[in-house]
């Protein structure tokens, strides 16, 4: 189905009933926050991706996953629990990107952690009154499509490599949570795609999406460049190349949600309408 600007209007199976008040969905989100960021590691291992007695590139994608992917998004819904329709894709994205790496790693520990992260989403889309993510119209940013085409083969083959040292077992690794750093390092190459996708074709998240991957691929390689040889590590080549394809996205990201903004404000608002008056019985 097609709107009057073109973009295209999927429908998306019913999600639970919208019934949780807003302040308890406040209050939940922000405890999410910080049982990632903390004893979720994501904010403490970041602290140590610039210490050369650790894995620094690992660390940096474990805290970067568990700060940017998931505790970001869950920062974003306890600021505006009935506006949560970018946070709830991203954290569907973070918790497929997780089984999924946590399957090819074979590391349950990962796929668990996926699991946690896709009943915080759908706890999320239980919100009375808040927006819902359907209907789903789709309207492309071509820039942000064709940096995902890009880097989705290189994204993939990284992906592929970490679940094999992961299965392997003979690298040097660390363990959090009683998971296996590689696993969620392919998580994070997964999820770098998969956002930056959501974010060429969905409007609604293309600057939650889009700059949360480019902070992602910055920083890692930045990381990563400083740290050449480190266990998870690109070249300096490829580091420097994850930095400019991450400030590439950062820029289209913003330019594009920003144009969104001012070239349809009314058609926003109808949006909007739509999906908050499915909230109705």
């Amino acid at each position: 189905m097609t709107d009057g600007a073109g973009a295209v209007a999927w429908r998306l199976p019913g999600t639970l009933p919208p019934v949780i008040p807003a302040p308890v969905v406040r209050v939940l989100a922000l405890l999410f926050a910080l049982l990632w960021l903390f004893p979720g590691f994501g904010l403490i291992d970041l602290t140590v991706t610039w210490d050369e007695d650790w894995p620094v590139v690992l660390e940096a994608g474990w805290g970067l996953f568990f700060t940017v992917v998931v505790a970001v998004p869950s920062v974003a819904v306890a600021v505006r629990p009935r506006r949560a329709a970018a946070s709830i894709v991203q954290l569907a994205v973070g918790a497929a990107a997780l089984v999924v790496g946590g399957l090819v790693s074979v590391e349950l520990g990962a796929v668990v952690l996926g699991v946690l992260v896709a009943l915080e989403a759908a706890l999320f889309a239980a919100v009375r009154d808040g927006e819902r993510v359907r209907p789903v119209r789709l309207a492309t940013d071509r820039t942000l499509l064709l940096l995902a085409a890009v880097a989705a083969v290189p994204w993939l083959v990284y992906a592929i490599e970490m679940a094999e040292l992961d299965r392997d077992g003979s690298a040097e690794s660390d363990i959090t949570n009683g998971v296996d750093h590689y696993a969620v390092q392919a998580a994070t190459a997964l999820a770098l795609v998969a956002l930056v996708l959501v974010a060429a074709v969905w409007p609604r998240a293309r600057r939650l999406c889009g700059l949360s991957a480019a902070s992602v691929a910055v920083y890692l390689g930045v990381v990563s460049f400083s740290s050449p040889g480190t266990p998870g590590g690109f070249d300096r080549t490829w580091s420097g190349a994850c930095v400019l394809w991450g400030a590439a996205v950062a820029v289209a990201a913003w330019r594009g949600g920003r144009s969104d903004h001012q070239r349809g404000p009314r058609s926003e608002t109808a949006e909007r309408q739509a999906v908050t008056s499915r909230v109705a019985p």
